[in-house]
């Protein structure tokens, strides 16, 4: 025991001497190209020596990420996301490929029992295989038509490696414990960042409505914090309505006021809508012996509603918020369609394989009459990720697209009618709720490749069949007993 203890306090005193160094190392090479050179180097080591705990390490962090422009590069690294995904991916790849060289894992050419061998390559095999990979294929093949095919090569080489995501997630997730870890990691920070943006907000009450509202926050937009909050608050939710079995409902009902006082914060319409569809799709789902918990919840959306039309400083915004929304004079919207109607004929243009990963920023330019100076400075999206794919990607992008959400959509209610498990059917069902939700989001919204949102719509993406493996090896045991 004393050994374990040594070792231990070893492991932690090196980790502390490695992070002083790399601090220090940051500090003296900060100026020049060689700070990414050393960001990249710990990073890499770090993935290398202990995949899952940099896999958690990039979920810890993730509301705390930040846009680091590398000097004298026109390079921006959103960190330390991107680093520890771009590593975890590379060292994954390469493990794959020494396993397969070696024989490793199991070669199952040489079992002896037939349904054995069938059960063990199920098990391991990722369902969305084909899909993904057939998705980030046409990434790389549109950047053939791109105004800056170098760029855009770049910028799908990013985009793949959230897209991949989804892989570690699987990989990473295999039994209770470590699915117990990932919601000891994301839960905390998550929670921390929402009430540290609330803080904010509420400092900020005369301008609630607008991006500078999100200043000293972790978020730089009413969207990008909306969603991510809806992300936990509708995991939450399905946890409190459909789990009945024996966990501490205190800690996830603090977790359910922190999430709802976030997402009552939030200004966007879009988020708005997709909340409402996707907590449909959690009433729709509890059972009907909850019918006490289906008018609680009703209830408290209700009154929730009522409290916040008729409260002085935010009836009236939330009121201009929604009659707005159809307004075609409204500025938001007059932008959002011009934005749509470019993606159309960018698609017209090249209809088979798009414009190239990340064209409809090189071409369009906004009208700063719309969005102010400021903001038209940017290259921005299409406002709408199924429309960006559509222009970017063409016919094959959004075909491919199309697959992979009906392919997560297919397997997840075909596992949720399939297990009877309160908890195992209350993940699932939040997880469907969550990508529901952002597929909706996705109609008047990009997925921002880089932000807060990519990430947790790839990991989850890969952590549904994690889970309905976990349930399917729980009813295998148990009928086995």
């Amino acid at each position: 025991m004393s050994c374990l203890k040594l070792g231990r306090t070893g492991w932690i005193g090196g980790g502390v001497l490695l992070s002083v160094a790399t601090g220090v190392a940051l500090a003296l090479t900060a100026e020049s190209s060689l700070s990414i050179l050393v960001l990249l180097t710990v990073v890499g080591l770090f993935s290398l020596l202990s995949p899952q705990l940099a896999f958690y390490a990039a979920l810890l962090f993730l509301p705390f990420s930040f846009r680091y422009i590398v000097p004298d590069r026109s390079l921006e690294v959103q960190t330390p996301t991107e680093p520890l995904l771009g590593m975890l991916v590379f060292f994954s790849f390469v493990r794959l490929v020494f396993d397969r060289a070696i024989g490793q894992p199991r070669d199952f050419t040489s079992a002896t029992d037939q349904a054995e061998v069938t059960n063990t390559i199920e098990d391991r095999a990722f369902p969305f295989t084909w899909p993904v990979l057939l998705f980030i294929l046409v990434h790389f093949m549109s950047t053939i038509n791109a105004p800056d095919t170098p760029g855009s090569i770049k910028g799908a080489i990013r985009a793949s490696v959230y897209v991949l995501a989804c892989f570690l997630a699987y990989r990473s997730i295999q039994n209770l414990t470590e699915l117990r870890r990932l919601a000891i990691v994301v839960f905390p920070p998550a929670a921390v960042a929402v009430i540290w943006t609330v803080v904010v907000l509420v400092y900020n009450l005369d301008v609630w409505q607008w991006t500078s509202a999100y200043q000293g926050s972790p978020f730089t937009n009413y969207t990008a914090y909306g969603q991510f909050t809806a992300v936990f608050l509708l995991i939450v939710l399905s946890r409190l309505l459909i789990d009945r079995s024996a966990y501490d409902r205190t800690i996830w009902t603090g977790l359910l006021v922190i999430f709802t006082g976030g997402i009552l914060m939030c200004f966007s319409r879009g988020v708005w809508l997709a909340l409402i569809i996707s907590a449909g799709f959690l009433w729709l789902n509890t059972q009907r012996s909850d019918l006490g918990k289906k008018l609680i919840f009703l209830g408290l959306a209700v009154a929730t509603l009522l409290i916040l039309l008729v409260l002085p400083g935010t009836s009236g915004l939330i009121q201009e918020r929604l009659f707005t929304m159809f307004d075609l004079q409204f500025a938001s919207n007059r932008s959002r369609l011009l934005r749509w109607g470019q993606a159309i004929l960018m698609f017209l243009n090249h209809p088979i394989i798009g414009n190239g990963y990340g064209a409809f920023a090189m071409i369009y330019e906004e009208n700063p009459g719309l969005s102010g100076l400021y903001k038209a400075q940017f290259q921005l999206g299409a406002h709408s990720e199924h429309l960006r794919i559509l222009a970017e990607m063409g016919i094959v992008g959004i075909v491919t697209w199309i697959a992979v959400l009906l392919s997560f959509f297919r397997f997840g209610l075909s596992a949720m009618l399939r297990i009877q498990d309160g908890f195992f059917r209350s993940l699932i069902v939040g997880l469907i709720a969550v990508e529901l939700s952002m597929s909706v989001l996705f109609l008047v919204n990009d997925l921002p490749e880089g932000d807060v949102l990519a990430v947790p719509f790839w990991v989850i993406y890969g952590l549904l069949p994690a889970v309905v493996r976990m349930a399917d090896r729980a009813d295998s045991q148990a009928a086995t007993a």
